[in-house]
C-alpha cells in the first residue's frame, strides 16, 4: 500500500514538472530584464525626384517560415502600422511590387535559451525600394554583394532604393518563456528597422 502511493506520488510529481517545464515552450509570459545592443549599417540610393508615400501602403516580405522568422513578420507588421502605414504582406519576392516594399530576412540565429537565461546574436538584412521596383538587388545583397551598381532607368517618377544590415545582441536573465523571448527579440529587431527606414526616407533625396 505504501508503495503504491509513493509511486502515485512520483507519477505526480513528474506530471506536473512536465506541465511547467511545457508551459515556458507554449505560454507567452516573462519576468525577466533584458540587455540588447545593435549595430547598423544602412546606405541609400535615389534617381530623379523620389515622391515617397509614407506613411502610406506599403509590401512588407519576411523570408522564411521558422518561428523567428515569423515573429519578426508580425512585429514589422506591428511597427509600420503604428506608424501609419497599411501594410500588404506578400508572400514571396515579385519582381516588380505595385507600390513600395520592404523586403528582410534573418541571416543569423545563434542563441541559447533556457527558463531562466536567454541569449541571441542576430543578422537581419533589411532592403527597401520605394516604386516597388529593382527587387533583384534584395537577392544579390543576401549572396553578400555589397558592390551592386544600381542602374538609372532615366525614370521622370524617380525611386529611392535602402539597404540595411542590422546586429543585435542580446542578453536577457530571468524567467521567460520561448514564446516571449521569440516576440522581444522580434519586436526590438522591428523597432530598430522601421527607425532605421524613417531615417532614411526622410533624407533628401
Amino acid at each position: 500500500m505504501a508503495e503504491n502511493i509513493a509511486v502515485k506520488k512520483i507519477s505526480l510529481f513528474v506530471l506536473i514538472l512536465a506541465v511547467v517545464l511545457s508551459s515556458f515552450y507554449v505560454l507567452d509570459f516573462r519576468a525577466a530584464q533584458s540587455e540588447t545592443r545593435t549595430n547598423s549599417a544602412v546606405s541609400a540610393y535615389s534617381t530623379g525626384d523620389p515622391q515617397i508615400d509614407f506613411p502610406g501602403r506599403i509590401y512588407l516580405y519576411v523570408e522564411g517560415d521558422d518561428s523567428i522568422s515569423k515573429s519578426l513578420r508580425e512585429s514589422l507588421g506591428a511597427e509600420l502600422e503604428k506608424e501609419g502605414m497599411e501594410v500588404s504582406v506578400a508572400s514571396a519576392v515579385e519582381e516588380k511590387y505595385d507600390f513600395q516594399a520592404l523586403m528582410v530576412n534573418v541571416s543569423k540565429r545563434d542563441g541559447l535559451y533556457t527558463p531562466v537565461y536567454a541569449s541571441s546574436d542576430l543578422n537581419i538584412l533589411f532592403f527597401y525600394t520605394s516604386t516597388g521596383e529593382d527587387t533583384k538587388y534584395f537577392e544579390q545583397f543576401k549572396e553578400g554583394n555589397v558592390t551592386v551598381v544600381f542602374v538609372n532607368t532615366g525614370s521622370r517618377e524617380g525611386e529611392k532604393l535602402i539597404r540595411g544590415d542590422i546586429e543585435l545582441q542580446d542578453s536577457t536573465k530571468g524567467i521567460i518563456s520561448l514564446k516571449a523571448y521569440r516576440k522581444h527579440l522580434a519586436e526590438e529587431a522591428a523597432r530598430k528597422t522601421v527607425e532605421q527606414l524613417q531615417q532614411q526616407i526622410s533624407v533628401f533625396p
